[in-house]
């Protein structure tokens, strides 16, 4: 009799091609278990492990602003071996487009675009450090937030306001006044809160620091501290803040890192 020899664990990165600045990648530990990994960091930072499609994997999340270049991926196993893989991110074109500001927030003033500056970083620093479980709250792919998707600007352009360039860590869809917002996977109600710009917001944690960010809503269907399904109506949209027509601004960050989420999407449409 023979003893068949044991698989020597590897890492599989998704997307297998380029890597772009604000791209979502998604690694799958093959020939192990969960309880095998004792860490898996990439750029000398822990990652969440979680098991999917009774797998093991992790999602990270690379900032829109990361420089180009190489990056250490690392699983360290309870055994002792060490597998490791070189991930590299390469530049994404970002394109400026000009906004106004609408007549509700001051319109188009010097005065105004300071505020607009100022009071956008508050209510950024508000959407930060937000709780999340230590676990992934989801078992199953995750869908879109509105029944028809329609891209009306995309994530990592920046809008040009007057003298300021801002980055568009979302992205936005075309969506009527009061047209229904699902929760695209099961989660945890962090944030319901009106700000000046963001307007009617609310946060979703799905767990292991993803969360999911829906912006300028018209009116909330579930407060904070609701655990919600994949799927579930739980907003209706809107114009509330800095708009200038009724849309959904959605965001996805993954350890308070804002990524590309029709990129993150694919991800799980596989």
């Amino acid at each position: 009799m023979t003893n068949t020899p044991a698989l020597t664990p590897s890492l599989s990165v998704s997307p297998a091609t380029i890597l772009l600045q604000g791209n979502p990648i998604l690694i799958e530990i093959k020939d192990t278990d969960a309880s095998s990994i004792k860490k898996l960091s990439f750029d000398g930072k822990k990652m969440g492990v979680f098991t999917y499609q009774n797998k093991p994997w992790v999602l990270v999340g690379i900032d829109l602003n990361k420089k180009p270049g190489t990056y250490a991926l690392q699983a360290e196993l309870t055994d002792g071996n060490i597998v490791k893989k070189s991930i590299v991110i390469e530049k994404r074109d970002k394109t400026e487009t000009p906004l106004g500001i609408p007549e509700k927030l001051g319109g188009n003033t010097k005065e105004s675009q300071d505020k607009l500056v100022a009071t956008l970083n508050e209510d950024n620093k508000s959407l930060v450090g937000i709780k999340t479980e230590n676990t992934a709250l989801w078992t199953e792919p995750f869908v879109a937030p509105l029944k028809q998707i329609k891209v009306t600007a995309p994530y990592g352009n920046s809008r040009k306001t007057g003298a300021y360039s801002i980055p568009h860590k979302g992205v936005d869809y075309r969506a009527t006044p009061g047209a229904e917002v699902m929760a695209i996977n099961r989660g945890i109600v962090r944030l319901t809160r009106e700000f000046r710009n963001h307007g009617k917001t609310m946060v979703i944690d799905h767990g292991l620091g993803v969360m999911s960010y829906y912006l300028h809503l018209s009116k909330y269907n579930v407060k904070e501290g609701d655990i919600v399904e994949r799927g579930q109506m739980i907003a209706l949209s809107g114009d509330s803040g800095y708009t200038v027509g009724a849309h959904l601004h959605f965001a996805i960050r993954i350890n308070d890192i804002a990524i590309d989420p029709e990129k993150f999407f694919e991800l799980f449409f596989l």
